[in-house]
């Protein structure tokens, strides 16, 4: 902590919602929501070198693209698609077998992940930068946004995950804006169609995460930035 200063709290963040490895000294503190949005912009950015090098190196836009979304996918730890498929198999109360709520979970992430490809596949490659990056950014700051909204989680035991110190209403705003204003540069104004989407259906899932679990949770967290950049990618098509 004595070496790293103010950078201490983005590497906790780059600990925990990446696959990124660093010594025992950084320990289990909380998750800055500051960094835990911040990281988004290199995870996307990483993204569209993986695309980028592959349509170089002579391969199919199509396929570069889904070497990027794999790329945005590792680059989280798989931490979005994960939680989605554990909110979506919880919210199956009603199911007894276990094996019809994990059948539901995957058809659900399925079908996600079509829409996602078939998102990028309809962008070229020079939108593929901003795109990416967007996605990844929005994506957190939905994450970071919700749990603004909630109650502190406190029973995160996972090793890795998007919970965060609950953030105070000035860093929201101000995440909000710097990401309001990288949105708007790759998307232009359906960005803040995309922002405001992606803030209504959050809060939604945050009222019923409360009705259903009486407050929110790793998965639902993870959930909320999947709706973050899903919307994202679709509303970039337009």
């Amino acid at each position: 902590m004595r070496r790293l200063g103010p950078l201490y709290g983005g590497a906790v963040a780059l600990v925990h919602s990446t696959p990124w490895r660093w010594p025992d000294a950084i320990g289990d503190e909380a998750r800055s929501p500051g960094w835990i949005v911040a990281l988004g912009a290199p995870v996307g950015l990483a993204a569209w070198a993986c695309a980028a090098l592959a349509h170089a190196a002579g391969l199919p836009a199509t396929v570069a693209s889904l070497i990027g979304l794999a790329a945005l996918t590792v680059g989280s730890a798989a931490l979005v698609e994960r939680g989605l498929a554990e909110r979506v198999e919880a919210m199956q109360s009603h199911t007894r077998s276990t094996a019809a709520r994990a059948a539901g979970a995957t058809v659900v992430l399925v079908f996600v992940t079509l829409g996602r490809a078939a998102a990028m596949f309809a962008l070229p490659p020079d939108r593929w930068l901003g795109v990416l990056v967007t996605t990844a950014l929005v994506g957190r700051w939905a994450a970071v946004f919700l749990q603004a909204l909630g109650d502190p989680i406190v029973d995160d035991a996972a090793p890795r995950s998007l919970v965060a110190a609950p953030a105070p209403s000035w860093l929201v705003a101000a995440l909000s804006l710097g990401v309001a204003i990288v949105a708007v540069l790759a998307l232009g104004k359906a960005a803040i169609v995309a922002l405001a989407l992606s803030a209504a259906l959050v809060f939604a899932l945050g009222l019923d995460a409360q009705r259903r679990d009486r407050g929110l949770s790793a998965p639902v967290v993870a959930m909320a930035a999947a709706i973050g950049e899903l919307v994202v990618l679709l509303v970039a098509t337009i």
